[in-house]
């Protein structure tokens, strides 16, 4: 099956990314409501990015427009929390790490399956938020739907939803050369969610080579483990992506 490979070839990476301070400093409480509102509007140009790549691309893959359906569409959901903090969206400009990474999504608007793999990570990344959304609720006094929609746009569908679209990606009959494409499009999720605040970019090899010797694949899997519960969860350092 496909998606046990993108877990598990992946994961030195997925954990580098969620080493980065955004979903930790969430949970932990130490960002304030400009720092929050600030991630939306940048999360707002990658996803708006990657949607319109999806709906270039969508046409001429059937499979991945079956998997991909509308209210998987995360900038919807971003364009509703900019507008409870009457934030206009035209005025948003994309961060240095940002810039990188929509130009590489508007470089593969021919490459559908690649995209998919895209979508995948971001997908997945709906499991550990919805999470930090509870927190951040708690901390912004703000209600249950509104400010917080990207982080946690499924409510209490969300698990089954993630086990669903897996399940029919598992299903999907895609030779090892599609597979390949979409596991490429993972890795360059996890690369780009890495490099985003950092102002070069920085490749796999390097990004494993300074952060090697803290890896830890038991913690991993023990993270991401399907029985994993929410508590547990929420107490560890940062937004982690159920595979």
């Amino acid at each position: 099956m496909l998606t046990p490979r993108l877990k598990d070839d992946n994961w030195a990476l997925h954990q580098i990314a969620e080493r980065q301070d955004t979903g930790g400093s969430l949970l932990k409480g130490t960002v304030p409501i400009e720092g929050y509102t600030k991630m939306l509007g940048q999360q707002y140009l990658i996803n708006k990015a990657l949607d319109q790549a999806l709906d270039k691309a969508l046409p001429g893959c059937p499979r991945c427009a079956e998997l991909i359906t509308d209210d998987q569409r995360l900038s919807q959901y971003l364009l509703a929390d900019l507008a409870h903090f009457g934030i206009d969206p035209a005025s948003l400009q994309a961060e240095p790490g940002v810039a990188r990474y929509i130009q590489h999504i508007q470089g593969h608007t021919d490459q559908p399956l690649h995209l998919l793999g895209l979508h995948y990570v971001r997908l997945g990344a709906c499991n550990g938020n919805s999470f930090v959304a509870r927190k951040v609720r708690k901390d912004f006094d703000l209600p249950e739907t509104a400010g917080t929609r990207y982080l946690d746009p499924f409510g209490a569908e969300q698990r089954t939803n993630w086990m669903e679209f897996k399940d029919a990606l598992d299903a999907m009959n895609f030779s090892p050369a599609e597979q390949e494409e979409i596991f490429e499009g993972t890795r360059t999720a996890y690369l780009h969610s890495i490099n985003q605040h950092l102002p070069e970019f920085k490749s796999a090899e390097q990004l494993l080579a300074e952060h090697g010797k803290t890896l830890d694949k038991k913690a991993f899997d023990e993270g991401h483990s399907v029985h994993v519960k929410p508590a547990a969860f929420a107490a560890q350092a940062g937004a982690k992506t159920k595979s």
